[in-house]
């Protein structure tokens, strides 16, 4: 196997981990000045965005890449995830729109590097919002192994369009478990898209729980959630209800709102605690072996009490 082979494979296979490994700021090893870039732009103009980057003392020398990535969230805490150009789907990706101007820097330890991003919106962009995130982290090393994700800082993109209209929206997909212990704690969780095409930061998750009276007896409410959901990706809320329910079937109400009240989402389902009631069986009454069986008996009594009539009085002239 050649050394570009080797080099290609590398590249794949650290394409692929990133798309299933969530990127959180490390601390110290490598810093990014520019590590946030929210803009509102206009259809058909280019904007430019500072980026620095560099690593500690302590850092190893090395090449880094910056490369334009498609952005994702994990569904378990919503933390933000770059996405390879394949499963970069969403039509309000911004991965297009983006350009680095120096894509690998070298970099010895405690140096630093400048490098820009350029952003040009295409003429005819509207509506909503756009996403990217730029991927900062160590390159393939000389002998074509991936290099460790310990080193790697993800920047969010947020583009705001200023023409056309912001739809802020959500689904709920599914509200869980549909069946819990007596009198043991457990936790509802809602499972949220982001259905409209924009972001929104501090999403609350609100559940409450009626008995078979319509009571409500128990409620939970989640803090507002401190990451942005951005349009096309779903997270998952989990409310705790710390008291248990006595043996019942009630009704679940999931709602999601945005921090001032703003209704996203709300779904009801069915919470089964225990086991369900016996239900009571009622007897059928039997059915006929042969249709109008009861007509058939009472029309024959009736011929046998006539033809009894007509014998008594044939009796009578003899």
């Amino acid at each position: 196997m050649n050394q570009n082979t080797r080099t290609r494979i590398s590249i794949i296979a650290l394409a692929l981990i990133l798309v299933m490994t969530a990127l959180t700021v490390p601390a110290a090893a490598l810093k990014v000045e520019g590590a946030r870039i929210a803009l509102d732009v206009e259809p058909g103009r280019t904007y430019t965005s500072p980026i620095g980057i560099s690593i500690s003392p302590e850092e190893p020398e090395g090449t880094f890449a910056i490369e334009v990535m498609g952005f994702g969230q994990s569904l378990a805490d919503g933390t933000y995830m770059a996405l390879d150009a394949a499963a970069d789907t969403s039509p309000y990706s911004a991965r297009p729109f983006i350009t680095i101007d120096r894509p690998t820097v070298a970099m010895k330890p405690g140096e630093r590097a400048d490098v820009t991003a350029t952003i040009a919106v295409p003429p005819g962009t509207r509506d909503g919002g756009r996403y990217a995130i730029i991927l900062v982290h160590r390159a393939a090393s000389a002998s074509g192994a991936p290099a460790a994700f310990a080193t790697a800082v993800a920047i969010p993109v947020f583009l705001t369009v200023k023409t056309g209209t912001v739809t802020e929206a959500g689904q709920i997909s599914a509200v869980e478990p549909p069946v819990a212990e007596v009198g043991k704690p457990f936790a509802v969780t809602t499972t949220f898209r982001n259905s409209g095409n924009y972001h929104y930061y501090g999403a609350v998750s609100r559940v409450e729980i009626a008995d078979s009276q319509g009571t409500v007896v128990a409620s939970a409410t989640t803090e507002p959630f401190v990451r942005a959901i951005v349009p096309g990706q779903s997270v998952t809320f989990s409310n705790a209800i710390a008291s248990g329910l006595p043996q019942g079937t009630y009704e679940v109400s999931a709602r999601i709102t945005k921090q001032d009240g703003k209704l996203l989402a709300e779904r009801m389902t069915t919470l089964q605690v225990g086991n369900p009631a016996p239900v009571q069986a009622t007897a059928a009454p039997p059915k006929n072996p042969i249709p109008g069986f009861g007509a058939l008996i009472a029309i024959s009594g009736l011929a046998c009490a006539l033809f009894g009539a007509l014998l008594i009085r044939k009796g009578g002239e003899g």
